[in-house]
C-alpha cells in the first residue's frame, strides 16, 4: 500500500490503468474497522495499485481527490479508479474485503 501525500501522488493513482484509493483516519474505530478489512482483503497481495490516504493528516489531498473523482468526501472510503474516473465506491461499514472485491471485479477465494 502506497501512501499519498501529495497532489502528485494522487495524480499517479488516477493515472493508474486501475488503483484502489483507501481514505481513512488513524483516530476513527469506523476506519479501524476498515483497515482490517482491507488488511483482510491485501493478504494474497495488492490485486492492483493501492494507495492510502490519512484524511486527518492529508486533508488537502483528500479534498482533491474528491475534486477529481467527483465522489463526494467520507472516512473511511474506498474508490475503485480505471482511467483516471472513479468507477465504484463505498464508505463507512460497507468497506468489507468481499465488496472491494467486488467493487474490484475479482472473484471471492474459494467460490
Amino acid at each position: 500500500m502506497k501512501e499519498m501525500t501529495s497532489r502528485q501522488d494522487a495524480d499517479a493513482a488516477l493515472g493508474e490503468e486501475t488503483a484502489l484509493v483507501f481514505k481513512h483516519s488513524t483516530m476513527c474505530p469506523i476506519s479501524a474497522n476498515a483497515s482490517r478489512e482491507m488488511e483482510s482483503l491485501l493478504k494474497g497481495g495488492e490485486p492492483v495499485p493501492v494507495y492510502s490516504v490519512d484524511v486527518n493528516a492529508q486533508r488537502e489531498v483528500s479534498d482533491y481527490l474528491a475534486e477529481r473523482t467527483g465522489v463526494e468526501h467520507q472516512s473511511p472510503q474506498v474508490i475503485v479508479v480505471r482511467g483516471g474516473k472513479a468507477q465504484w465506491n463505498a464508505d463507512r461499514f460497507d468497506i468489507t474485503a468481499g465488496s472491494v472485491r467486488d467493487g474490484l471485479g475479482l472473484a471471492t477465494p474459494g467460490a
